[in-house]
């Protein structure tokens, strides 16, 4: 039976998300009952799909079709050739570089696509996507998922949701019986019926860096069915809501921040946080360290700061305490450490990066 009372994803766009399978020669409902959905949802404004279903029917249908665009463009563009594309950026050192040779593979990958980036965004780094679609399909509910599953996907390989600025679609707005915002998930501002389909990404996200991922760690997410229409703060680690939460007191200049003050703004309470920490392999108090000590690195190979202003920096009244400090960190004084590994222009690189990203410059 069909959940009619259901929010979530209408039937319409369910049917519409199916079209380039049918205008492949497939059948529609057998790929819904594959990716375990009732066939009765087809076309039936009065009933939906949740995020978790979404992310099993994009699935089926891209294997079904052995189709990245799920049937959209005139020639099927492999499986196979995601999986390139995915190595071809899992390793590099931020989202602003992964992105950059994400497009280059994309562009190469189909002649149906163009993305490509516009600099001079303001504040912003704007996405620019193209994509020239077969007859007989929705292209506005292509632009939506695509959008969805690059959002999604760098939000989980950065480790947190992306702070988009602006989503742009050519498209009207779409509305459904159920009044369920397909956009609201991206939490930013959208303008329909704009001159381009384009996401424009806050500048200080492309310097954020990449959380170590593999194809399988891919493959496993996937598998997890995550819910593309809940808040990605759900979707996220103990150990990644605690550093984030971290991160932004100490950008205040609240270097030990208690557990109180953190598990207060997770809605949760000191004693649980450290158990579900705990369950992660992790403590609260490694983690303030190891950020303490990551932005004391950064602030060494990254700034010609002197190791006490750096100090003073980082909240220690006594250039002594920072010393000790930073020996139990990395294993040597801090002036050692930036004659050691000054000249490592990675190291540098990747030192500048991430006091960017902590000072939020």
């Amino acid at each position: 039976m069909v959940d009619e009372a259901a929010d979530g994803l209408d039937g319409i766009a369910v049917k519409d998300l199916l079209q380039g399978a049918v205008v492949k020669g497939h059948d529609p409902l057998a790929i819904l009952r594959d990716a375990n959905i009732d066939p009765g949802v087809y076309g039936n404004a009065h009933a939906a799909i949740d995020g978790s279903a979404l992310v099993r029917l994009v699935r089926q249908i891209q294997f079904t079709l052995d189709d990245v665009y799920l049937g959209f463009f005139a020639h099927n563009c492999r499986m196979a050739l995601e999986t390139e594309r995915l190595l071809s950026f899992l390793h590099c050192s931020s989202f602003g570089e992964a992105l950059r040779v994400s497009i280059r593979f994309t562009d190469a990958m189909s002649t149906d696509v163009g993305p490509w980036i516009s600099e001079e965004h303001g504040p912003g780094l704007q996405h620019i996507c193209k994509y020239m679609t077969v007859p007989g399909v929705d292209r506005d509910i292509l632009v939506w998922i695509r959008f969805v599953w690059i959002y999604h996907l760098f939000s989980w390989m950065i480790g947190r949701p992306l702070a988009l600025r602006e989503i742009s679609v050519r498209g009207s707005k779409p509305v459904q019986a159920n009044g369920f915002d397909r956009f609201a998930l991206f939490r930013c501002p959208v303008k329909f019926n704009a001159p381009v389909d384009a996401l424009s990404y806050d500048r200080h996200d492309l310097t954020v860096r990449l959380v170590p991922r593999s194809i399988n760690d891919y493959d496993e997410y996937y598998a997890s069915e995550p819910d593309w229409f809940a808040s990605l703060e759900q979707n996220q680690s103990w150990r990644e809501r605690t550093q984030t939460v971290l991160i932004e007191l100490q950008k205040a200049g609240l270097w030990s921040a208690p557990i109180e003050v953190v598990a207060a703004r997770l809605r949760t309470r000191p004693r649980r946080l450290r158990h579900d920490l705990a369950q992660e392999g992790e403590s609260f108090q490694d983690i303030r360290t190891r950020l303490r000590g990551e932005l004391a690195g950064a602030y060494l190979l990254a700034s010609d700061l002197p190791v006490t202003a750096i100090g003073f920096e980082l909240g220690f009244s006594e250039p002594g305490s920072f010393s000790r400090h930073f020996i139990s960190w990395a294993g040597m004084a801090p002036s050692a450490y930036r004659a050691t590994h000054v000249t490592d222009t990675s190291k540098v690189a990747a030192a500048t990066a991430l006091l960017n990203e902590r000072r939020g410059t």
